[in-house]
């Protein structure tokens, strides 16, 4: 009573440490955040939002919690209740329910399990572009411990090659390099005769120097930067991980990392290192400072996976954040901002247009 506002959150503190964190989404995060602390804001963490609550005539008036310590709490608004818990980047049914391809990995906050999906369907709302998300190629890798690390994956500087399951190239790379989200639609592709998607996972490849270059993830943003996990500086501890497959021939890399015919792998780097000193040009136009080829021993493969920071599907919204039912009617008291049912629609169209999702029509 007489707060602003109260925010529920996942269990398990991320929001803390992404607020104790520098640069990118923290340094963003931490910045709402502050202009939060300045209003009387009751701030909760560790409050698993479960359940919206209604009163007799369907009207949201609160949300049902369960605490950090497994007690349940019950929240009630005098005004409305928002929904900006995030997607579902950790629901593997919402996720292979919907997306256009399975498995997908994402790097965001392992909290968004797709709650506020949930919620808002169980009083009535309409769902919008539950198809799309913010895709690019990722890392994704199994720890012993039984949990694991998604990594948004840094391929430059030049000096990469990446192949099909079967060792061929099927795409210009310069787009993930760039850490664009072009590249995440070639990864969609379907092949009928074989009943298999032969970009699932896709191979990355390349030499030695690169390894030297640095981190192959951006150690700022995702888990490194929150202290979920701590990427050796000379990818060290992750080969002996065996997250990235070596070996002192291409087709030797490619058979360690699992590229189910290494023999094409290599005739495709040859022929790519061919294109590079030839200078005439790139079979799949990539430009031309981009085409330096892969010559120092010993020589690395790391499988890459459809992901990305976050999908966009969730409860549609109005130009006035009001969530809406199937009837395009106003679901008393609830809405909604950010990830959750963002306006991404068919396509993603540029870095940074989710930034500003906060409410508009259809």
């Amino acid at each position: 009573p007489g707060a602003d506002a109260i925010v529920a959150v996942q269990p398990g503190g991320v929001g803390e440490r992404l607020a104790a964190a520098a640069g990118g989404g923290p340094a963003l995060f931490a910045a709402l955040d502050a202009a939060a602390r300045q209003r009387d804001v009751d701030v909760r963490y560790d409050h698993a939002a479960e359940r919206l609550l209604t009163d007799v005539v369907g009207r949201v008036i609160g949300v049902h919690c369960v605490n950090g310590e497994g007690n349940a709490v019950e929240l009630y608004a005098d005004h409305g209740v928002i929904l900006c818990c995030g997607g579902y980047e950790y629901d593997e049914a919402l996720k292979r329910d919907n997306l256009r391809t399975y498995p997908v990995y994402f790097y965001g906050n392992p909290g968004n399990t797709g709650d506020g999906v949930h919620m808002a369907q169980a009083v009535g709302a309409s769902l919008w572009h539950m198809n799309q998300m913010i895709g690019r190629a990722i890392g994704h890798f199994e720890l012993d411990t039984g949990g694991e690390v998604n990594v948004l994956i840094s391929i430059g500087p030049p000096g990469y090659v990446i192949t099909d399951r079967f060792g061929h190239r099927f795409a210009d790379e310069h787009g993930q390099a760039m850490l664009r989200h072009d590249f995440y639609y070639d990864l969609l592709l379907y092949d009928p005769v074989r009943n298999l998607r032969p970009r699932v996972p896709c191979f990355w490849f390349f030499d030695e120097s690169r390894r030297r270059a640095g981190p192959l993830t951006l150690t700022h943003i995702g888990a490194p930067a929150v202290g979920l996990y701590d990427w050796s500086a000379d990818n060290s501890v992750e080969i002996e991980r065996g997250w990235i497959a070596t070996g002192d021939t291409i087709e030797e890399a490619a058979r360690n990392a699992g590229v189910a015919d290494p023999t094409p792998a290599a005739a495709t780097v040859a022929a790519y290192n061919q294109q590079c000193g030839e200078g005439g040009g790139d079979t799949f136009c990539r430009p031309s400072e981009t085409l330096v080829a892969l010559t120092e021993p010993p020589f690395y493969c790391v499988p890459l996976w459809p992901g990305g920071s976050n999908t966009t599907g969730g409860p549609r919204r109005n130009q006035h954040a009001q969530i809406l039912d199937p009837f395009d009617e106003p679901i008393a008291g609830l809405y909604a901002a950010g990830e959750l049912g963002q306006p991404s629609g068919l396509l993603y169209p540029a870095d940074g247009s989710n930034l500003s999702a906060v409410s508009y029509t259809h």
